[in-house]
């Protein structure tokens, strides 16, 4: 018996084993987004309790770590005067902070703007119709059935009795967005979201808990839903004739344009 052969042989086993168990772990997560996703549900939280202002905080910091939805949600804070002096030219340099980040919701938030007017920012209706259609082509549907009822209300150009009448065009294809994320609330007790969810019994959706810690207000449980980009705008179309607010991770506030 080798006393030092044995000893050598244990120690690749536990070697051995160790890389076994190392190989199952996941990675951990990139700080960076851990941080901005820290600022980007803190301002969430924040602004379910009406705290507007430190909505606005917790949400510039995420967008200044490179959150483009975080961007987004402070374009609507600036268009509505919600803890920020109403903006319309700070509102859009936000909504195209997020649009730049890849955010299509942000196209058709912008191009409602310049529809519409802001406060302080003329309605531009070319640059309007060109946002929604950017929308429209990378398949936000809010932008689409806007399109399709701005072309309903205008009347048909005049055509002379001799011109050829012209083809249709061919349609746009667009690729189909996939499951969308929405938040329904936030929480202090995990079994209060639970409670909801079973009180709201939305078909075609799945309900997701995330526990977060936010600063100065302890532990909150936020209630997100997961379903297909139609069931959820159609709740959330509900939600603003009730009075409700309804947040999405593909649209933000219920009924912002």
């Amino acid at each position: 018996m080798n006393p030092c052969a044995d000893l050598r042989h244990f120690l690749a086993s536990v070697s051995l084993l160790a890389l076994g168990l190392l190989a199952g772990c996941s990675p951990a997560p990139e700080p960076m987004q851990t941080i901005r996703d820290h600022y980007f549900y803190g301002g969430l939280a924040a602004f379910h309790e009406d705290m507007h202002a430190e909505a606005a905080r917790q949400w510039q910091r995420a967008a200044e770590l490179g959150d483009g939805e975080a961007a987004r949600n402070l374009g609507h804070l600036y268009r509505q005067g919600l803890g920020v002096e109403a903006d319309g030219h700070m509102a859009a340099a936000w909504y195209q902070v997020a649009a730049d980040a890849g955010v299509i919701s942000a196209e058709y938030n912008l191009g409602m703007l310049y529809l519409r007017g802001g406060t302080g920012l003329p309605i531009n209706r070319d640059e309007g119709m060109k946002r929604l259609g950017q929308a429209a082509g990378g398949g936000f549907l809010p932008a689409r059935a806007e399109l399709e009822r701005l072309a309903a209300a205008s009347p048909p150009p005049a055509v002379p009795a001799a011109a050829p009448e012209p083809s249709p065009p061919p349609a746009a294809m667009a690729a189909e967005p996939g499951p969308a994320r929405m938040q329904i609330g936030s929480y202090r007790t995990k079994a209060a979201a639970e409670r909801d969810w079973k009180r709201l019994r939305l078909k075609g959706m799945s309900p997701e808990i995330i526990a977060n810690t936010v600063g100065g207000q302890g532990r909150w449980y936020r209630l997100v839903a997961v379903g297909s980009a139609e069931a959820i705008e159609a709740f959330c179309g509900s939600a603003a004739a009730k009075g409700m607010s309804c947040w999405s991770r593909t649209k933000g506030i219920s009924g912002a344009k």
